[in-house]
């Protein structure tokens, strides 16, 4: 009987013993959450540019400034995360009858509204390749009052050879509505130029000087790099420790120069890649002030990445943003001191 009854006996004692427990990781072992990009803007409007002026040759590419301009934007869009945003992508102009205001003088390729990439992408697909007239700088910008009109910043995309076709008397002059725009919202304005004069580089140059988080790209570069346009919506992870800055200075601090000789270093040994470089501030003084001085701080990084390691600025991507997007709190020293930084983030240009 006892031969029998050992079997039970012996699933009794499985039963009744206590369960293995797994051993607790040890402490800070446990992986740390995965990075995630982060919005820098609200909203994004994109102007597509097709005046029969951008229907030259671009190079030897066998396309032309069109044709090369819409490669940019799918491409572009390939690059960017979804980050619900708000976004538009819309005409400088379409022909036909226009009028100030009227709806119809301004239809949208993607009306604005909550940001899909696969919608988008099917909106970039169907832009024209062939001129719809002549180049209509001072509309699409007379046209963005009608949509600036948005919670938070927003983003202008544009692309312009600097040439308008201004009716004097009965239109605002380029420059004149950018200063007007900037005044009245939260708009910066990124103008890819492929002004090929010395008036229509200046007046692109203008219209970025209207405020301080607006810049111009060259059409060449962007059409390089493409994922260049839309890199300043968000704030990728970051892969090396943040530069840190005194107060209002924007000199490399000597503790930080170990971290830059590594990216040096990085940078040389993959020539593949390029890093993005994004200045910040804490938040004592004006926005004005604070987003020049985060320019400032990135263009130092960018300075001695170029000096001691030879890095060609073609490499190094700034961005500038103020005190946006502080990662500690303003209200103690401490926090102000980690908010002063440029973040480095590396990116693939395969």
């Amino acid at each position: 009987m006892t031969s029998r009854l050992s079997p039970l006996l012996f699933l009794l004692v499985l039963l009744l013993s206590p369960l293995p427990v797994a051993a607790a990781p040890a402490a800070g072992s446990a992986p740390a959450p995965a990075a995630v990009p982060l919005p820098l803007a609200d909203n994004f409007l994109i102007l597509y540019d097709a005046a029969d002026t951008m229907a030259r040759p671009y190079h030897d590419t066998g396309m032309t400034r069109l044709e090369a301009e819409k490669q940019i934007l799918a491409r572009s869009n390939k690059s960017l995360p979804d980050l619900h945003w708000q976004a538009g992508l819309y005409p400088m102009w379409k022909p036909g009858l226009w009028l100030q205001g009227a709806a119809m003088g301004f239809r949208p390729y993607f009306r604005l509204q909550n940001y899909d990439k696969a919608a988008f992408a099917r909106a970039i697909d169907r832009l024209p390749v062939q001129p719809t007239g002549p180049p209509m700088l001072q509309v699409g910008l007379m046209k963005l009052e009608h949509l600036l009109g948005l919670p938070g910043r927003t983003e202008v995309f544009l692309f312009s050879d600097g040439r308008h076709s201004t009716v004097p008397g009965l239109e605002i002059e380029p420059l004149a509505e950018a200063r007007k725009l900037a005044a009245k919202f939260d708009v910066c304005f990124t103008i890819v130029s492929s002004a090929d004069t010395a008036e229509g580089k200046k007046l692109l140059a203008d219209i970025a000087g209207v405020n301080t988080c607006s810049q111009v790209m060259d059409f060449d570069t962007v059409f390089d790099h493409p994922e260049h346009l839309l890199g300043r919506l968000y704030l990728p992870a970051s892969d090396f420790s943040d530069i840190l800055f005194d107060f209002d200075r924007a000199a490399i601090r000597q503790q930080d120069i170990p971290t830059l000789n590594r990216l040096g270093r990085f940078l040389q040994e993959h020539p593949g890649d390029y890093v993005v470089l994004s200045g910040f501030t804490d938040n004592i003084g004006s926005e004005a002030y604070n987003i020049r001085l985060s320019r400032r701080r990135a263009e130092s990084v960018r300075d001695y990445l170029a000096k001691n390691f030879g890095i060609a600025g073609k490499r190094m991507l700034l961005y500038w943003y103020g005190f946006a997007n502080p990662v500690a709190p303003n209200t103690t020293p401490e926090g102000r001191q980690r908010n002063r930084r440029v973040t480095i983030t590396l990116r693939s240009a395969s």
